[in-house]
């Protein structure tokens, strides 16, 4: 009897457990535009080409991003920035000096160099593309060193293999990045939480 008194109370307390009520959530967007630069260096904003959503909840950002008019059948890489869209700064990486490779996100290693580094979006035969992500490396509205409110979100012309760049035995005595930005649009805060429904 006293068996089955206290696995009922363990039963009770794993069913609080499992039903704890989710954290409020922040919210954030970027609209992207297609940008240009003569130099490389000042950036002019473009045609409205596409949309970011960022939702912060409980430690864990979730990203999803929708593009279109893109070259068909395209891959191209995306990073945040520090900076401004027009004047953008070096790549996002909590304001560390130190490589993300082998730092884990949701239990699984990140596998890219830099903690502002998003991925490769895939472009469709019509030039659409949709990219989501989810992480805990990045929040928002929170003022520590993992808000990426205010930093940019760039597209590049070319694909990039991120995992290639934390190969250890990799040759990384190629000039830095030199992936044209070609798209981006300024992560900013929507509202900063929402009450638990």
């Amino acid at each position: 009897m006293r068996a089955f008194a206290f696995l009922t109370i363990v039963l009770l307390f794993s069913g609080c457990d499992e039903e704890k009520e989710p954290g409020p959530k922040t919210f954030a967007a970027a609209d992207i535009h297609w940008v240009s630069s003569e130099d490389g260096e000042i950036y002019e904003k473009g045609e409205w080409m596409g949309n970011a959503s960022f939702v912060y909840q409980d430690g864990v950002t979730t990203l999803e991003i929708s593009i279109s008019g893109m070259e068909p059948n395209s891959t191209h890489a995306m990073h945040l920035h520090q900076g401004a869209l027009e004047e953008p700064g070096r790549h996002w990486n909590q304001g560390k000096f130190v490589s993300f490779c082998s730092t884990k996100s949701l239990g699984e290693f990140w596998l890219k160099p830099f903690a502002g580094d998003v991925g490769n979006i895939e472009v469709d035969e019509n030039g659409n593309g949709v990219f989501a992500l989810k992480t805990d490396l990045w929040s928002l509205g929170t003022d520590d060193d993992s808000d990426i409110a205010g930093t940019v979100l760039f597209i590049h012309q070319n694909f990039e293999d991120f995992g290639n760049e934390c190969d250890p035995n990799h040759d990384h005595e190629h000039g830095g990045h030199m992936n044209p930005k070609i798209a981006g649009g300024t992560v900013t805060l929507v509202f900063e939480t929402e009450p638990v429904q």
